[in-house]
Formats: C-alpha cells, sequence, structure tokens
C-alpha cells in the first residue's frame, strides 16, 4: 500500500539537475512526473544508505 503524500516542499534545484532527473525518468517505463520522480530517487538513495 502507498503511503498518503501529505507534504509540500519547496526547493530550488540547478538547471543541471533538473537535467540529470529528467533523463532519469526519461529512462523509466511509465515516465514519472518530475515530484513523483524526485520521490523515487530519494527512495532509492534512502534505501542505499540504510543497505550502505
Amino acid at each position: 500500500m502507498q503511503e498518503k503524500k501529505s507534504f509540500r516542499l519547496n526547493m530550488v534545484i540547478s538547471p543541471s539537475q533538473i537535467e540529470a532527473i529528467d533523463d532519469w525518468r526519461r529512462e523509466q517505463e511509465d515516465l514519472p512526473s518530475r515530484s513523483e520522480a524526485i520521490r523515487r530517487l530519494v527512495a532509492i538513495a534512502l534505501e542505499s544508505e540504510r543497505k550502505g
């Protein structure tokens, strides 16, 4: 079951970071929105750190 989204974050990000996120999301089968791509990338990073 997916956790309910309940917090809005505003962030400043560089053009090169947006480009990297867009490149990553275009490689995904379902082409997630930028917001969803960032959520997935954060989850991947946190899981990687946990397993570290």
